[in-house]
């Protein structure tokens, strides 16, 4: 059985994700190479407003895997998420635990699920 709490915080995350695909491709597409974008935080807390600054070739890697999600630092929830990347403190790339790993599969809008 998932906790609840892991639950609410990866849909809570997911919903910024699926904010964020659409800026992406409303507002930032064709934005020159190089140039950072800005997306919302998609961490856990759902009256969080910070804006992470990404380059838009990171954003599409990122994005290639369901499980991962952008964050502000001191955003990320070690006993839900797990640090994958730093970038030299601009923002935080955290990889949701296997125990909501369907559930934000399922919510993702590049897998059309």
């Amino acid at each position: 059985m998932t906790d609840p709490r892991a639950e609410r915080i990866a849909l809570n995350e997911s919903a910024f994700r699926g904010l964020n695909e659409s800026l992406e491709a409303n507002v930032h597409r064709g934005k020159q190479q190089g140039r950072l974008a800005g997306f919302v935080c998609e961490c856990g807390d759902g009256e969080c407003e910070e804006i992470v600054h990404v380059e838009l070739p990171a954003y599409e890697e990122i994005r290639q895997d369901s499980q991962l999600f952008i964050v502000v630092p001191g955003h990320e929830l070690l006993d839900v998420e797990d640090v994958v990347d730093g970038e030299g403190g601009h923002y935080l790339v955290v990889r949701k635990h296997e125990a909501v790993a369907g559930l934000v599969d399922e919510t993702d809008p590049r897998t059309g699920s």
